[in-house]
């Protein structure tokens, strides 16, 4: 095996799934950052969540097709490569690039901002500093394990992924027996008015939660079968993720009370909370594992995601031929898992001491949001061409493209007209415009030196 190559025929289908499960982080969505939904759709909650869930089901079709045609362990980077060229691949690659390393910030911090607040539910007070020792214990954990292998990490995600679902499966099935599910929190009677226009935003932001179950595109050249393991992995995901989104969100709406969701997004683990209610101090115990598990897990997945799609794009010479190594044992790009280990270490360190974690948490929410929408739209319209040299191209294709990138539109309305503009909002949106500009420069620059 040459040194440039990756494990190939390493990673199972259960372990392709594992990634994309693991990515989307569904037991810290389901207790924690849903709560962007609820503040919107309120008691409409889940209503909103098979919304998102069926357009995200949709998605992950058109992931499907694609990876029938490109299998490449630069993911969305080599999908849209494919089918755009190489320029408008390169810079929409370096925008996820952004995304996936800001996400890996996102997740730190979800533990450093969070676990506190659920810490503080079963009784226990922590330090102001404890986000620090929080954040570099999620770092390293996620980056040596990725650095390590592919098989050792997807085996760990695999795993506690299983016990993620099963847990907040477990945890609704438990509140439906004390409390029924309500057939009407899938309609718009809880929803505040407008109620429609409501519920679609907090559809929008449903979306934003399954981010990561795309991240099975990168597996393509380490899975056995890629062509269609990846291909039925990606689907796979999105609708494990969902049924437990959908199982989470009716389950915790009828047991904070339909009513009453109005408080709902006022607490910051509302789903530690519920487990208190109904299950005890056991119950919040092991929920608030799970949280930490959830983040060590996806701390894992997007290490693996982000150092190849750096490693794709230096092995295509658009980025420095240095980050393009492979380990000669574990056959893991490990000099780009050292790369996004020190670049979003010290991005959340340095940041969160000069402004605070909590407000870093903001402003990389809206960073990772911009670079993951753009790569996904851009992918969808990326399929039709690459559809069309293989002669594969269908009006049912254009049309899938067409509604896809229709929700995406609104998605990406919906988190502008929704977002409160603040000092620290305008900072996540300053990284994303000053990233951009540097790829910019630094396309030329190499293109000058050629």
């Amino acid at each position: 095996m040459s040194k440039k190559e990756l494990a190939k025929g390493s990673v199972s289908y259960r372990e392709v799934v594992a990634q994309g499960v693991g990515g989307a982080a569904p037991a810290m969505a389901s207790l924690v950052t849903l709560t962007g939904a609820a503040a919107y759709a309120y008691g409409s909650f889940p209503l909103a969540v098979l919304l998102a869930t069926v357009a995200v089901l949709l998605d992950a079709t058109r992931l499907s097709i694609t990876s029938r045609y490109v299998q490449s362990a630069g993911g969305i980077y080599a999908f849209i490569s494919e089918g755009l060229g190489k320029k408008v691949g390169y810079f929409v690659g370096w925008a996820y690039v952004l995304y996936a390393l800001t996400a890996l910030v996102f997740i730190y911090l979800s533990i450093g901002v969070f676990l506190p607040g659920a810490l503080q539910v079963l009784g226990i007070n922590t330090p102001g500093w404890i986000w620090a020792p929080l954040v570099v214990a999620v770092a390293l954990f996620g980056g040596i394990l990725s650095y390590l292998g592919i098989r050792p990490s997807l085996k760990f995600t695999l795993t506690m992924s299983i016990l993620e679902i099963a847990f907040i499966l477990g945890t609704s099935l438990l509140i439906f027996t004390k409390v029924p599910p309500d057939p009407a929190t899938f309609t718009l009677k809880y929803a505040p008015p407008p109620s429609a226009f409501n519920v679609g935003v907090g559809m929008a932001f449903v979306f934003l939660a399954f981010a990561g179950y795309e991240t099975t595109s990168v597996l393509g050249e380490e899975a056995v079968d890629p062509k269609n393991t990846i291909t039925k992995g990606v689907f796979t995901s999105a609708l494990l993720v969902g049924i437990t989104y959908l199982m989470a969100s009716e389950a915790f709406t009828v047991g904070w009370g339909v009513n009453d969701m109005s408080s709902f997004f006022s607490q910051l683990v509302p789903g530690i909370v519920l487990g208190m209610r109904y299950g005890g101090f056991v119950l919040a115990v092991i929920l608030t594992i799970l949280l930490i598990n959830s983040g060590l897990t996806d701390s894992v997945t997007f290490f693996n995601t982000v150092s190849r799609v750096v490693y794709a794009m230096a092995r295509d010479g658009v980025l420095d031929k240095r980050l393009e190594g492979i380990h000669d044992n574990n056959r893991t790009p490990h000099v780009a898992i050292l790369f996004s280990l020190a670049f979003s270490l010290l991005y959340t360190l340095i940041f969160s001491a000069a402004i605070g974690p909590a407000n870093v948490f903001l402003s990389v929410g809206i960073t990772t949001t911009f670079g993951f929408l753009i790569a996904i739209f851009t992918a969808n319209i990326s399929l039709l061409f690459i559809l069309r040299r293989f002669s594969a191209l269908n009006v049912w294709n254009v049309l899938l493209t067409v509604i896809i990138n229709a929700i995406l539109g609104f998605v990406i309305f919906a988190n502008i007209v929704t977002t409160a503009v603040n000092s620290f909002v305008l900072i996540g949106v300053a990284t994303f415009a000053g990233w951009m500009i540097i790829g910019a420069i630094y396309y030329w620059l190499r293109k000058v030196r050629v």
